[in-house]
């Protein structure tokens, strides 16, 4: 396949962690591709302008957008509904837009619904919590090393081959995949892991003088627990599979602790099992 990537200019719109990281790795590493972002904040717009990551911040979507090719949407999954019909008129007949969100299904079926005729890739970069922060936590090294899902319609393909390439010149590594499998698999690799999170916040916060002693384990434990639930618990919540996931986590937690109550050498073996399919899984 010859792989063309999207033209220059391109769109970021919502300043966050992750639209903010995208605009600073594409105005250091792809320099000559002129940037056009959209915010409504207007502290993070000056912040942009002020750290010379673009020359043009809009507050809404506008004219300069008809410009852009490749257009990342990085807003949370409720404003998706309201920002597609704004996008409409400002969209360039080739332009590919490009969502974030943790959740591929729902958005493909969305896009299907408010522009029909626009050009989609749905992408998911794997780059762990959600910064509340937002912008005051961007970094263009955000991505480097990290798989980002890529997610076209069928038929589609060449278009997230040309999005990959994008990705890829952000350090990313992008990985081609349906919308559904997409979910089906990050409802274990990606939100599993953030509701657990928040059940073990809401437990040790209920427990009388936990904060006393909490080491480092527990603070790696919780770090997802402290994403924007507008941002992350939104969207989660549209996975219909993660409440399956998590159900099957919680006969597994039970399991253990039953092992760990009466058999001492099972639960070590179930353990060593455990770090043997965490060493498969993540490389140190």
């Amino acid at each position: 396949m010859n792989v063309t990537p999207p033209e220059p200019p391109y769109g970021v719109i919502g300043l966050g962690l992750v639209g903010g990281s995208l605009a600073r790795a594409i105005a250091r590493t792809l320099p000559q591709a002129r940037l056009v972002v959209v915010e409504p904040e207007p502290g993070a717009r000056a912040a942009a302008l002020a750290d010379r990551i673009t020359k043009d911040a809009l507050d809404a979507p506008g004219p300069l957008l008809a410009e852009c090719r490749l257009i990342f949407l990085c807003v949370p999954m409720q404003v998706l509904p309201t920002l597609l019909p704004q996008l409409a008129p400002h969209l360039h007949p080739e332009a590919i837009l490009a969502d974030v969100l943790p959740v591929k299904r729902p958005v493909e079926k969305l896009m299907a619904e408010a522009l029909p005729a626009a050009r989609w890739v749905g992408c998911h970069p794997l780059v762990g919590g959600r910064d509340p922060q937002g912008f005051q936590r961007s970094r263009p090294d955000l991505f480097v090393g990290r798989p980002v899902a890529l997610c076209p319609r069928p038929g589609e393909e060449n278009l997230a081959a040309g999005v990959g390439t994008v990705w890829a010149a952000l350090g990313a590594r992008p990985v081609v995949l349906p919308a559904e499998e997409h979910d089906r698999i990050v409802a274990v690799t990606d939100h599993a892991p953030y509701l657990m999170a928040l059940a073990l916040a809401r437990v040790a916060g209920a427990t009388p003088g936990a904060e006393r002693l909490v080491g480092r384990g527990m603070e790696e434990a919780l770090r997802l627990a402290g994403s924007s639930p507008s941002l992350v618990a939104a969207a989660v919540a549209e996975n219909p599979f993660a409440p399956a996931v998590v159900r099957v986590l919680a006969d597994e937690l039970r399991r253990l602790a039953d092992l760990a109550e009466s058999d001492p050498a099972a639960f070590e073996a179930a353990a060593t099992e455990a770090r043997d399919a965490r060493n498969r899984l993540v490389a140190d």
